[in-house]
């Protein structure tokens, strides 16, 4: 069985509690000193680990880039002996987060990289920093480090069951998915999306537009507007910031399409949300951290698909859950991939590498003693 094992109590599950309070936290708004100030009380004196982290967006995103960035905060809250030195937004270019990490790592102890697009940066420069710690959310390298963990969700499997529900709600037998940066989770999303409507009804149109930027309003508000005219009433937005665009068109349109979110749950910001893609970056990311601390963190990868919902599921919104039929497709596809009745495609999951990676954190080590 992949995942964590259920019936266990992990750390990580503890922590999932806290990403309501600190989404909160965040929407109150972050002062520039919560990116160089610490604790100094209790932790026993440990030695100091300085955390220089580089987002592909805005720390303020309300989605993914929010969520590890609070993961963050919750690390150093939690031992005082890590200290948070800089971040270092919106990095959408290759350049720009190959000079990121350039800045980072001579001057801390660990570099965490937010987005997939990371891992093929911390495959070059990793091992030009041998005594730093790099940590990928959401992405891994495709060589094994001694230095680099990536942390991989399977950001096609949310998005199938995404699919199903969308193929089982439309009228139009039209639906549609906007992504963000093409990158391999919006691929994956992308990928699992449609398979999950083709295999409802095979004769629904998917239309895509990946637009290039997770953060984008304008961008996001123009493809979706289009594929509203298109016919679409059903839109999966595989964005950040720039859903507020996709919201925007959908009210413009006085069509009301039902549309999904991305990482952090929100179903009173667009009156017709089904549910959320909810990806637990805020956890991840803290026991990452904490697990680094207390030397435990493991080289190589590790991989989550829907084993279990604190981590990452498709999460209807109260309107949808009251839905019977929306709410038993939803249950029925996700108990199917975890039982392995329903196979994912696989171009909507990471491709597992041929050196050491776990399925969840508490998981086996797979590939044990391989190194590339």
């Amino acid at each position: 069985m992949r995942g964590i094992a259920r019936g266990r109590m992990s750390p990580l599950l503890a922590l999932g509690g806290v990403l309501a309070a600190m989404v909160v936290l965040a929407a109150c708004g972050s002062s520039s000193n919560d990116d160089t100030k610490s604790s100094t009380s209790g932790g026993g004196g440990g030695k100091e680990v300085k955390i220089g982290a580089a987002l592909i967006g805005p720390k303020n995103d309300k989605s993914f880039n929010q969520a590890a960035y609070q993961g963050i905060l919750v690390a150093q809250k939690s031992d005082p002996n890590l200290k948070l030195t800089s971040t270092l937004e919106n990095k959408e270019t290759d350049a720009q987060r190959t000079d990121a990490v350039n800045t980072l790592a001579p001057l801390n102890d660990v570099v965490l990289g937010v987005s997939a697009s990371f891992g093929p940066i911390f495959n070059v420069l990793a091992p030009k920093f041998p005594s730093k710690y790099f940590i990928n959310v959401a992405g891994y390298t495709q060589d094994y480090h001694k230095n680099v963990t990536g942390f991989a969700n399977d950001w096609g499997a949310p998005a199938y069951v995404g699919g199903v529900i969308a193929a089982t709600m439309t009228k139009s037998k039209t639906v549609g998915y906007v992504g963000g940066a093409e990158i391999p989770p919006t691929v994956q999303g992308a990928n699992g999306f449609a398979a999950g409507v083709k295999s409802v009804d095979p004769s629904i149109k998917v239309l895509k537009n990946i637009t290039g930027d997770f953060n984008d309003v304008a961008k996001a508000k123009a493809a979706t507007s289009a594929m509203i005219t298109d016919g679409a009433d059903v839109i999966f937005p595989f964005l950040d910031a720039g859903i507020a665009g996709s919201y925007a068109a959908g009210k413009a349109s006085g069509k009301d399409p039902a549309m999904f979110k991305l990482t952090i749950p929100d179903c009173t910001s667009y009156d017709n949300i089904v549910g959320t893609e909810v990806v637990n970056n805020l956890a991840a990311t803290s026991v990452m951290l904490d697990k680094y601390v207390k030397k435990t963190l493991k080289p190589g990868a590790v991989f989550l698909d829907l084993q279990d919902p604190k981590l990452q599921t498709l999460k209807l919104c109260p309107k949808y859950q009251k839905d019977a039929q929306v709410s038993k497709v939803t249950k029925d596809t996700i108990d199917g991939v975890n039982s392995g009745k329903i196979k994912l495609p696989a171009n909507a999951i990471n491709a597992r590498p041929a050196y050491p990676y776990q399925e969840g954190f508490d998981g086996p080590v797979k590939n044990a003693g391989k190194t590339g």
